[in-house]
């Protein structure tokens, strides 16, 4: 046998070896490596890349070797599709970036089957500088016309791929949709449309991981905020303005609000990113605005079609259990009440503590005989108090016993010795893991140290407590998390502050701030700030009750519609 046979015997095996090899694997990533390196091994070559079609005429950078790797992915579209060997400066790119980030690139050769433009391999120079001889040219295409199969099967395989995320997906989607309006429905019989409403807000928070959510009713021509979670009381006084309200109006469709959107910019500006119309046989009934993910991530289109089919369930919901109000009293199985009660009295403290340097006056007022909130004192050291808020979402005897759950989990994690961040977020993870997708907690911490006169606090999602100092400023704690129970693994931060003679922190829940009186209107948080103002010179205890009598009087004649729960500090 000569040489020259030889030669194109062995060159014939590995061409053979080559093809076995990359029909071994459906990866497109791994058959593309191993097709450039086999080429860029072969010839000597410094520089490899493989773009792909995705479109007609369009083509993404699917592989690189010598090139910066952050180029893969990018798209351009080649005006002038080669149908041979040509030199890369021959192509016609619509990105002049695209051109210029496969600088060394030389030749391209097509990635054909059956007639069929599967992509392109562009290849640098040989080492030797060398151009490609006739023979290399038809090597070349023999090694891509027998890659082109792999190439082709694996492009399918990863089209299904990404069909069957998107079939999972919807799955995933319809799943949860099925749960969240099943608990809608089946709660109707005990929650009235405000609960129901904050059901619906704990439901998207949890799904979409945004910590701002605003839901409004539509009432006449009018909408009328009902929830403001994550918001101040001067950014919703600016959304509640009659021009921002027309806007919301005249929204017909899920959509994200675009910066460059003369007319719906201003809402970007004041923290809505997406809003979602509450429709019944096309009549809007409500508006679902949300703040931006906290993963920075945009709503994609399939999150607000899930958001618009949600709303409008929730929505029949609402407006079915605003008409169960009217003619349904409050019952509730007399032996859960029992056991509940007793449950809800272990758990609260017997008494305030008594510290020299400091006051201190907690109180709880279930609407029911049971309820929701919550509120804990546990001494650490001689020096040092734990402290604890919450509102748990749900009444009866689960909220209770999910009451008992975070109390446990607080009073033993105390005694681990550890940072408060890590404490909240271990709670966060027995919430989590301990309960069912509808249940959540939102809740303050905090640790006061009693001699070094500092406080150091976590918000879990709950009502911005207010920190009123000596010299007459307001001040919020804000840091901290995502809402108890949602996501297991968050991370929490803590913020530290201060303390001097005369200031004062005040702590609440939503039925101090969403007591509505006979016009349906709330009692907000601009009254609890002027409470405060108007009271900053009693004690702990004294101001405590100036905030509830305020309350009373507010919506005197309306029964109470939710827990209150109040926790007053004052440095002496």
């Amino acid at each position: 046998m000569s040489r020259n046979n030889l030669h194109e015997r062995f060159e014939l095996q590995a061409i053979f070896d080559l093809g076995k090899a990359l029909n071994s694997s459906l990866n497109l990533n791994k058959i593309l490596n191993t097709l450039l390196l086999t080429l860029m091994g072969k010839f000597l070559i410094s520089k490899g890349a493989v773009l792909v079609q995705c479109a007609e005429n369009e083509f993404r950078i699917e592989a690189v070797k010598g090139l910066p790797q952050n180029i893969v992915g990018k798209k351009s579209r080649i005006d002038n599709v080669p149908a041979g060997f040509i030199s890369l400066h021959e192509l016609k790119f619509s990105s002049s970036e695209t051109f210029s980030e496969l600088s060394g690139i030389e030749v391209i050769l097509p990635i054909e089957r059956d007639a069929h433009l599967l992509g392109f391999v562009g290849l640098s120079k040989k080492w030797h500088g060398d151009s490609f001889s006739e023979t290399e040219v038809e090597y070349l295409h023999s090694v891509l016309n027998i890659s082109a199969t792999a190439v082709h099967n694996s492009l399918i395989f990863r089209k299904l791929e990404t069909e069957k995320r998107k079939s999972d997906k919807r799955v995933q989607e319809l799943n949860t949709l099925a749960e969240i309006v099943k608990e809608l429905n089946s709660s109707l019989s005990t929650l009235k449309s405000g609960k129901v409403v904050n059901l619906l807000a704990y439901s998207i928070m949890g799904e979409m991981i945004v910590n701002r959510c605003l839901i409004f009713l539509v009432e006449g021509e009018n909408l009328d905020l009902v929830l403001n979670k994550g918001l101040t009381t001067d950014v919703i006084e600016q959304i509640n303005t009659k021009e921002n309200l027309a806007k919301l109006l005249n929204i017909k469709n899920a959509c994200l609000i675009d910066e460059g959107d003369e007319q719906l910019c201003g809402l970007v500006d004041l923290g809505i990113n997406a809003v979602i119309p509450m429709n019944v046989e096309n009549e809007m009934k409500g508006i679902i605005a949300l703040g931006q993910k906290i993963t920075k991530i945009p709503f994609s289109d399939d999150e607000l079609r899930l958001l618009s089919i949600l709303g409008n369930w929730a929505v029949i919901s609402i407006e079915t259990a605003r008409l169960i109000e009217q003619e349904l009293e409050k019952k509730s199985l007399e032996e859960e009440l029992r056991i509940a009660s007793e449950i809800q009295r272990k758990l609260l403290p017997k008494e305030n503590p008594t510290l020299e340097k400091f006051e201190v006056a907690g109180l709880n007022m279930p609407s029911l005989q049971v309820g929701g909130d919550y509120f804990d004192w546990v001494k650490i050291s001689e020096d040092e108090y734990a402290f604890c808020i919450a509102d748990v979402s749900g009444k009866g005897a689960p909220a209770a016993l999910l009451m008992s759950n975070l109390q446990a989990s607080f009073h033993a994690l105390l005694g681990l010795n550890i940072k408060l961040t890590d404490i909240v977020a271990r709670i966060n993870n027995i919430i989590y893991q301990n309960t069912s997708s509808d249940k959540f907690i939102t809740a303050f911490f905090g640790v006061l140290n009693t001699s070094k006169f500092t406080l150091n606090t976590v918000n879990a999602g709950h009502n911005h407590p207010y920190f009123y100092h000596q010299d007459n400023r307001f001040q919020v704690f804000d840091k901290g998390g995502l809402i108890l129970g949602m996501i297991p693994d968050v991370q929490y931060f803590s913020e530290s502050v201060d303390l001097q003679t005369g200031d004062l922190i005040v702590m609440f829940t939503d039925g101090i701030s969403e007591a509505m009186n006979r016009n349906e209107e709330l009692f907000e948080e601009h009254r609890i700030k002027k409470c405060i103002s108007d009271n900053c010179r009693k004690s702990a205890a004294s101001l405590l009750d100036a905030l509830i009598a305020e309350v009373r009087d507010f919506s005197a004649g309306c029964p109470q519609a939710d827990d209150i729960t109040v926790l007053t500090i004052r440095v002496k």
